[in-house]
């Protein structure tokens, strides 16, 4: 008995860039490479798109990249205004 070929798509960039995106809300930096995986796997999407899938995965993980990004601006500038209005009095 003949097995069926099967037409595997890959998606692994689409799934990294998703779950580093989800974990980027929590450490900053991950966000960094939820950014970058998610354009890797869009660039390979749009030149193979019958190779390679995970369009919609990508688009997420590149939202929240983004999204980690600029929480992690926020943050930083809102903590460094902080300290600098606390040491004035002390802290």
């Amino acid at each position: 008995m003949e097995k069926s070929k099967t037409n595997s798509k890959k998606k692994g960039l689409a799934i990294a860039s998703l779950v580093c995106g989800l974990i980027g809300g929590y450490l900053s930096t991950i966000s960094i490479f939820a950014v970058v995986f998610g354009h890797l796997a869009l660039i390979k999407i749009k030149k193979k798109p019958d190779t390679y899938t995970g369009k919609g995965m990508a688009i997420a993980g590149l939202l929240l990249g983004y999204f980690g990004l600029a929480l992690a601006l926020v943050t930083g500038v809102l903590h460094g205004v902080i300290r600098s209005k606390l040491g004035g009095f002390g802290y």
